[in-house]
């Protein structure tokens, strides 16, 4: 079997009927245990692009597959949906506000899964140890955790699904800088721990030289730059490129050993 994952494939997307393309001529593949960057400015498509890898956005031209099958003829409850999970921008406006962090994840288990109400509840406490929470967090709701800790949940709700792809959108930015590398570090954590594949999306570029091998650099709904980050950043092609790389104080942090 095909270790590809995703696959858009000259994609064009719109979001309504007669509307200006949001991003257009978009190809990317995904394969088990990639780690994909997305980096643009505020409007450059990256998040449009995002919406479309988890199925919430289908295209008005070309396609975007899931090992092999479009998101469009995806039923509801198909579990290829599965594979594909998104840990959103803002932690909190995301979370259900009267779920406690174990009953969102246990949740998540109890749909996907038919658990019973113990079996789910204690398999979504494993998962949130997996993303550092533990003990009496696990039962507040989002307003009594910080910004880190409803992210993490998030995450672990994410991984609640099993999936092989994390389509991680502008992860941190909601996030005090204290703990915004927390986060990325817990990223790089379980994909390899987890063998996930990771889709990064994020305005900065040193946040994804940080977590990614390979990016694509977007600008006014195109790709204009694509390769392995590394040479992204050190042989940059495109003026814009160029400019992101100008905008990061100190130049981009270390890549974690190993």
């Amino acid at each position: 079997m095909s270790d590809l994952l995703l696959e858009v494939v000259d994609a064009e997307f719109r979001y309504s009927k007669g509307a200006p393309p949001a991003a257009v001529s978009i190809n990317l593949e995904v394969r088990a245990g990639d780690a994909v960057g997305i980096v643009g400015e505020s409007g450059s498509g990256k998040t449009t692009i995002g919406r479309g890898l988890v199925g919430s956005l289908h295209p008005s031209a070309g396609s975007v597959l899931v090992q092999g099958r479009p998101w469009k003829g995806l039923r509801r409850r198909d579990p290829v949906r599965r594979l594909v999970q998104m840990v959103f921008q803002d932690p909190y406006a995301s979370l259900n506000p009267m779920l406690s962090a174990q009953a969102t994840v246990a949740e998540v288990i109890r749909v996907w899964d038919g658990a019973k109400a113990k079996v789910a509840a204690s398999r979504a406490e494993a998962v949130l140890a997996e993303v550092g929470l533990t003990g009496e967090v696990t039962h507040r709701r989002p307003a009594g955790l910080s910004g880190g800790q409803r992210q993490r949940v998030g995450i672990a709700r994410a991984l609640a699904c099993g999936p092989q792809v994390l389509v991680a959108d502008e992860p941190t930015s909601a996030l005090d800088v204290s703990v915004q590398a927390n986060v990325l570090n817990l990223l790089l954590d379980l994909r390899a721990s987890r063998g996930l594949a990771l889709v990064l999306i994020s305005h900065d570029l040193s946040v994804v030289d940080y977590l990614t091998e390979h990016a694509m650099v977007m600008y006014q709904g195109r790709v204009v730059e694509s390769g392995p980050t590394r040479s992204l950043l050190s042989e940059p092609q495109h003026p814009y490129t160029r400019q992101l790389i100008d905008s990061i104080p100190g130049g981009p942090p270390a890549r974690p050993a190993g």
